[in-house]
């Protein structure tokens, strides 16, 4: 790639929440955004992340229209409150295929292009959970668990592929304000219990995103950043 030349993003989940914000705030860095979802319109396609034809032919689209790709963001994902006793197996493989799977089956898609890319700013951020360390504060295990493998999942990338140049890094959120919170009953009434004594904004979770993806980052692999205002430090 040129010096010229846009870098190109593969952003799952951004019809809303943090990747909505975070395809926002990537054009704004100057990436040429794909963003892709099951929801589409207002520039964002069609994939569904459970699907290996779907999210491999939507990889295909992003390089035949938008050119080489450097870099991809899995902010894709689901849950809901499940106690351990009522999680059955369906439960838990729909929760592990969305979470987990989803995520393997972009980073599969998505790696030869990055190999091969040449921008400095090319590496992949994953969407872990701040229930990935805690057990999560209502969400329940199938999530937690879920999202636990997409952190173990992140380091292993990062060593795998770091001497090809390409970083892989993840975000821990917290509680954020979006959609996803209020399928999840009390944890808003959590506020009070944050150090900083509020409920994080999407766009917060974007910037760190955008951290990750630059060059400012270029010397950071296999980190897990928290993004929680306090509440789990470690």
């Amino acid at each position: 790639m040129s010096e010229s030349a846009v870098p190109t993003v593969f952003v799952t989940g951004a019809a809303a929440g943090i990747g909505k914000a975070t395809a926002l705030r990537l054009a704004d860095d100057g990436w040429g955004v794909f963003g892709v979802d099951l929801d589409t319109g207002d520039g964002v396609e069609y994939c569904d992340v459970t699907s290996r034809e779907s999210v491999e032919t939507a990889v295909r689209r992003c390089v035949d229209e938008a050119g080489p790709l450097d870099a991809v963001v899995n902010a894709a994902g689901s849950g809901e409150p499940t106690p351990f006793l009522e999680a059955t197996d369906e439960v838990w493989l729909r929760t592990i295929d969305v979470n987990l799977l989803g995520t393997v089956r972009v980073c599969r898609a998505v790696l030869p292009h990055l190999v091969n890319s040449t921008a400095s700013r090319r590496g992949i951020v994953n969407f872990t959970s701040q229930a990935a360390k805690t057990g999560g504060l209502l969400i329940g295990a199938p999530y937690s668990a879920a999202k636990a493998a997409v952190l173990c999942l992140t380091k292993t990338l990062a060593a795998e592929f770091a001497s090809k140049g390409v970083r892989c890094n993840a975000v821990a959120p917290g509680i954020i304000d979006t959609a996803f919170l209020d399928g999840v009953p009390g944890i808003r009434d959590r506020a009070s219990s944050i150090p900083l004594g509020r409920i994080g904004r999407p766009a917060e979770v974007a910037s760190v995103v955008s951290f990750l993806l630059s060059d400012a980052a270029s010397y950071l692999t296999g980190e897990i950043v928290d993004v929680n205002g306090g509440l789990v430090m470690d």
